[in-house]
Parts: structure tokens; C-alpha cells; sequence
């Protein structure tokens, strides 16, 4: 997962602590994977602390047991313990555990790749991730679908409608990957 190298959690918390006094915007260096080909291992995200005004799609920096995550927010609702996020990485296949705005550090405004830097404020970043995300919810519930529609107890091939299901999804997480990726990514080292 794209995360910080471990650190004590009392550290953490008065890093963070100060950070959310003062308001500001901070870069945060990150490790992993999981938000590939947006996030590089060792990029760093610039954050704009705080949870509010995250939006589905954007790009949320949150801790869980003493480690920070950058992970896309799919969803965003109101429950009765105040706002719960869901996230994912773009490059894993589970979601995280959802989880509260008490644990959001806040929302990843600019990526710095070696000398330069990108800004994901503009129109084409947030349509873009909003994308992504709609693309990942609807292709987890095709795949919920796919699962229900798969189990026919007397039957060793999977129906045409399975199989429709199944090249459909294929399909669109190619071409929501292949369009979308190549034109946010479009920028090198």
C-alpha cells in the first residue's frame, strides 16, 4: 500500500497534532504500491490537512494503526458515528475498512515526482478520479453479480449471461485503465 515507513504512534499523533494547528499544506514522502501509476514509490504528496471538502475520487492521506495511507475515497456517507470513508488503492484489489474523519489527515492536492510537481485541483483531475472510482464501484458489484449468476449447481460452464458479464468487466477495467491512467499519468520523471 502507498504508506509511510512505520513510526511510534505517539510521534505520529504529535507530528500531526502541530501540523493541524498550524493549517498548512504539508509534503509527505510515500512508499509502496498500492496507488500505482499515480503514486510512485518515493513521490511525495503534497496535503491540504483537514477532511473537509474530500470529495469521491479524491485522493485521501489517513492513518490506521500507526501507519499513513494514500488511498482513492470511493464513498462517503454520513452514519451515525459522523462521516465514513471508504477507500481503496487504485493498484489493490480489496477495499480498506471504512473509517472515520477522525482518522483522515486530509486530501492530496499535488504529487512532487523528482523535480517536478502536478497539481490535482484542476477539472481533469477530479473528473478523472471520479472516474476511477465509479469505475471501481461499478466493476465490484458486476463482480458481486458474476459470483450470483456463476453458481448453477448442475452445470460445468458458466451461462452466456456469466460469460457476457465477465468480458464486460474485462472490457471496461481495460478501458477505464488504459484512457484514464494514460491521460492523468501522461507525465515523467
Amino acid at each position: 500500500m502507498a504508506e509511510r515507513k512505520p513510526m511510534q504512534g505517539a510521534i505520529i499523533e504529535a507530528a500531526l497534532g502541530i501540523w493541524g494547528e498550524m493549517g498548512k499544506q504539508r509534503l509527505i514522502p510515500i512508499t509502496g504500491r498500492s496507488m500505482l501509476p499515480l503514486i510512485r514509490d518515493s513521490d511525495h504528496v503534497l496535503v491540504m490537512h483537514g477532511s473537509v471538502g474530500i470529495r469521491r475520487g479524491d485522493v485521501v492521506v489517513f492513518r490506521r494503526k500507526g501507519k499513513l495511507f494514500a488511498h482513492r475515497a470511493l464513498s462517503i456517507y454520513e452514519s451515525n458515528d459522523g462521516i465514513t470513508f471508504i477507500t481503496k488503492g487504485d493498484n489493490v484489489l480489496q477495499f480498506d475498512p471504512p473509517f472515520g474523519s477522525n482518522e483522515v489527515i486530509g486530501r492530496v492536492i499535488g504529487i512532487k515526482r523528482g523535480g517536478r510537481q502536478i497539481s490535482l485541483e484542476t477539472a481533469t483531475w477530479r473528473i478523472g478520479g471520479w472516474l476511477i472510482a465509479v469505475s471501481t464501484l461499478a466493476l465490484a458489484k458486476l463482480r458481486s453479480c458474476g459470483r450470483i449468476f456463476n453458481h448453477k449447481p448442475l452445470e460445468r460452464r458458466p451461462g452466456q449471461f456469466t460469460v457476457f458479464l465477465r468480458r464486460g468487466m474485462r472490457f471496461f477495467s481495460l478501458l477505464i485503465r488504459r484512457v484514464v491512467f494514460a491521460a492523468l499519468c501522461r507525465w515523467k520523471e
